[in-house]
């Protein structure tokens, strides 16, 4: 006889577990997994999850949430249930799964701050770049790369030589702010280079430069912990710079690293190892030419162009090979994964597309257009997803670097720097803001006088001359790029309302910068050895 007082300790069959209740669980769990997800976004310690990793980001955390609680739900359902537990028991319990585990596992998946890899390769323009298109298969490895990065296609240097350039790369500041015009130059200490932003991380620093501009002495060893400089050019290979880093890394210096290379091999005179030098042109006669006499009327005949191309093309091809044997090193040794890799070039090369050739002289395509690629590693182990890639087509610049690798780390920018985060574009967010757009500025005394300013936009550019080599009565130009890319004729004509925009933005810009030009710049004595350096590379006449 039934007691109609006694309590019914289990209100669903012991043996069977029902579906209706394992629903439940799954739903239940996969919100634990939606709400550590989130929680995790919130603790990242760097970076963020782009929008095309965002799907098998959540399903990963909901799928582990749904598969935790029913699994859960079964095993307790299995040793409870017999003995009379309540539901509700069993459904706390089977919930308490997915919550312990993320309560361990969210702190344990988080990565610590990542390696930090710069490098710059010398006058590289980016349409000599497979990565961007271009004929000749000059960069193989970076075309793999780029599956798995964000490429820039309206990158732009401030300016066409290393002295100006450089200190924007650095340490965001634009050319006449910086006030370097000359070899013997001083960078000043009021600019804070990135390497000082990560030392004060707790980074170990590391530079290794081969271009006699870019001395210790001229002010670029500021916050590296090691700061090598051999500016012999011709005998120091990629091989030897990537070598290099290995070394400083075996000596103790562990993560998180930031490895500055500054790499001189597609600079003139264009020398590479075999077979590269005749990679692209293997029925040239006779020894290969890697210079050109940079006087007056100096366009060589069209079959030796070629070649002069194909040698230039070849110093690139090289460093893409060595930049994949020292990406295979640096993952056989565990420092790749966690690693932000970024690109780019000091500026780019003319090969008489204006009647020029070389650099140093104007802000034509040619001479400003450069590769400009973010590898981004994810801040969390697991899921393991690809790396963030894309094509962004709004205009990005040298000064925009900085302030772009400062806030993937989240570490605050010094109010001075002038450049702008690329991280929304690159993470396929809303950029917020006005149109993006790049101030130029060419100014050099030792190797001109030259005094150039521009805005780049994403389509069209304004350029004001000051001075040419003593003239100042050049005047202006103004192009569209997308309908005459290659600069051949002035746009005032077609498009004269962006034209006087453009000139008013320009005007505007010029007098505000102007306002943060030195008084003075730090000098220091040159010794002949680099000055006959300089004179080999026809820098200086004398």
């Amino acid at each position: 006889m039934t007691n109609p007082n006694a309590t019914e300790e289990v209100d669903f069959p012991r043996r069977e577990f029902p579906r209706a209740v394992v629903l439940r669980l799954v739903l239940l769990g996969a919100a634990i997994g939606l709400a550590a997800a989130v929680a995790e976004i919130a603790l990242l310690r760097f970076g963020e999850i782009a929008r095309d990793q965002m799907v098998p980001y959540f399903a990963f955390f909901l799928a582990c949430g749904a598969l935790l609680a029913a699994g859960g739900g079964s095993l307790f359902h299995a040793l409870l249930a017999a003995r009379g537990a309540r539901r509700s028991v069993i459904l706390v319990l089977s919930a308490a799964v997915p919550v312990l585990f993320f309560s361990v596992f969210v702190p344990l998946n988080l990565r610590g701050m990542p390696n930090v890899f710069l490098l710059v390769t010398d006058a590289t323009r980016a349409d000599h770049l497979s990565l961007y298109g271009y004929e000749r298969d000059t960069t193989p490895f970076l075309r793999e790369m780029g599956r798995e990065s964000v490429v820039f296609r309206n990158a732009v240097s401030q300016g066409s030589h290393t002295i100006v350039t450089t200190p924007c790369i650095l340490a965001s500041c634009y050319p006449s702010e910086h006030g370097m015009t000359n070899y013997h130059h001083v960078l000043s200490e009021r600019f804070t280079l990135l390497s000082e932003y990560l030392t004060d991380k707790g980074y170990k620093t590391y530079g290794y430069t081969t271009n006699p501009h870019l001395g210790p002495y001229n002010g670029f060893a500021q916050g590296f912990d090691a700061y090598e400089f051999d500016p012999g050019w011709a005998h120091t290979p990629a091989g030897m710079v990537n070598d290099r880093l290995l070394m400083w890394i075996d000596e103790g210096n562990e993560p998180p690293i930031f490895g500055f290379l500054f790499y001189v091999d597609p600079h003139n005179p264009y020398v590479s190892p075999p077979p590269f030098q005749r990679l692209f042109d293997p029925e040239w006669p006779g020894e290969p030419i890697t210079d050109w006499y940079q006087g007056p009327n100096n366009k060589p005949e069209e079959r030796t162009l070629f070649h002069l191309l194909a040698q230039y093309d070849g110093t690139i091809a090289y460093w893409d090979a060595e930049l994949r044997e020292l990406a295979h090193v640096l993952e056989e040794r565990g420092l790749f994964q966690n690693a932000l890799l970024v690109y780019t070039a000091d500026h780019g090369e003319e090969f008489w597309e204006h009647g020029k050739w070389g650099h140093n002289r104007t802000l034509y395509e040619e001479s400003i257009h450069v590769p400009l690629v973010f590898s981004f590693p994810l801040p969390i182990r697991f899921p393991p997803l690809k790396r963030t890639s894309r094509v962004v087509d709004p205009v990005a610049s040298s000064v925009d670097i900085v302030p772009t690798i400062l806030e993937f780390l989240r570490i605050p920018p010094d109010p001075s720097a002038r450049g702008r985060s690329l991280l929304p574009p690159a993470f396929g967010r809303k950029d917020e803001g006005p149109e993006r757009q790049a101030y130029l500025e060419q100014i050099l005394t030792r190797y001109g006088p030259y005094d150039l300013r521009g805005l780049r936009t994403e389509r069209f550019k304004y350029v004001m001359t000051f001075n040419y080599k003593g003239d100042t009565d050049v005047g202006d130009a103004f192009f569209d790029l997308e309908d005459d890319p290659g600069e051949t004729r002035t746009a005032f004509d077609t498009h004269p309302e962006e034209a006087a925009n453009h000139r008013n933005l320009l005007t505007a810009l010029i007098q505000e910068i102007s306002l943060h030009a030195p008084e003075r710049v730090d000098t220091i004595e040159v010794d002949e050895a680099t000055r006959e350096r300089l004179r080999a590379l026809g820098y200086i006449e004398y």
